[in-house]
C-alpha cells in the first residue's frame, strides 16, 4: 500500500468510528449534550398519596354530617310555652307527692320563729288564727276562718273534754264572752300558737295564764 493509501485510511477512521457510534440506540433520557440522563420533569413524576390518608379521606367522604341530620328546635307559640309551662308545675307537684309525708308536728313546726303580725298569715309574719289556718289547709286541706272566734263556732267542730285531746285539735282561749285566742294541740299538753309577744311558739297548757284563759277544744277531722 502507498503512502497517499495509509493517508486516505487514517482520515477514514474518525468518519467511521462517527458512524459506529451513531448507529447505537440512544437510551431514554440521555442528554448527549451534558453527556448524561435528563432529569425527571416535575409534571411526570407521580405522586403516591399513602394509604392512611387515602382511608381516611374515605372515611369522611363516607360519614354524613351529623349536624345536618339533626332536627332543628321547633319555635314555640303562646300556647306551646303555657302548656310546657302547665307540664312542668304538674311535674312538680307530682314529685312533691311522692315525697314522704312529714308528721303533724313537725309540719306545724315549719312556721316557729314566725313573727306576729295582725291579720297577717304567711311563715314569716302571722297572727294566731291566720296560722292555724295555714297549717290545717296545707296538712289537712281543711278550710277555716280567718277568726278564732268563727272557729270556735263553726259546726264542723266537734267538743273535746280536756282529758281526751289529740294531736291537731284546736284549742280556744279568751272569755266566756269572747274568744280572743286559738292555738293547736301537739302532746303532753304541749300546744303550738302565734303568742302576740313572742310569735308562733310552742308553750303548756298548764302555764297559769293559758290554764285561766282556756275556754275549750275543737276537733274538725
Amino acid at each position: 500500500m502507498g503512502l497517499s493509501s495509509k493517508i486516505a485510511s487514517l482520515m477514514l477512521l474518525p468518519f467511521c468510528a462517527g458512524l459506529l457510534c451513531c448507529t447505537f440506540p440512544e437510551r431514554t433520557g440521555y442528554d448527549r449534550n451534558i453527556g448524561d440522563y435528563k432529569p425527571i420533569h416535575a409534571t411526570e413524576q407521580v405522586t403516591e398519596v399513602p394509604a392512611q390518608e387515602t382511608h381516611k379521606a374515605e372515611d369522611t367522604a363516607a360519614k354524613p354530617d351529623s349536624t345536618a341530620s339533626e332536627p332543628k328546635p321547633k319555635h314555640m307559640n303562646s300556647a306551646d310555652k303555657a302548656r310546657a309551662a302547665a307540664n312542668r308545675k304538674e311535674a312538680e307537684k307530682a314529685a312533691q307527692r311522692a315525697l314522704p309525708t312529714p308528721d303533724f308536728e313537725t309540719y306545724a313546726k315549719g312556721w316557729l320563729g314566725a313573727k306576729y303580725v295582725y291579720g297577717a298569715a304567711s311563715k314569716t309574719q302571722t297572727d294566731c288564727s291566720g296560722f292555724v289556718m295555714q297549717v290545717f289547709k296545707g296538712y289537712y286541706n281543711i278550710a277555716l276562718d280567718h277568726s278564732a272566734a268563727r272557729m270556735y263556732k263553726d259546726p264542723r267542730g266537734k267538743s273535746v273534754g280536756r282529758g281526751s285531746l289529740r294531736e291537731g285539735d284546736l284549742l280556744f282561749f279568751g272569755s266566756f264572752w269572747n274568744i280572743s285566742h286559738v292555738g293547736i294541740y301537739l302532746s303532753g299538753d304541749r300546744f303550738i300558737h302565734a303568742s302576740s309577744s313572742r310569735g308562733v311558739v310552742i308553750s303548756n297548757l298548764n302555764e297559769k295564764y293559758y290554764k285561766n284563759k282556756y275556754q275549750g277544744a275543737r276537733r274538725f277531722r
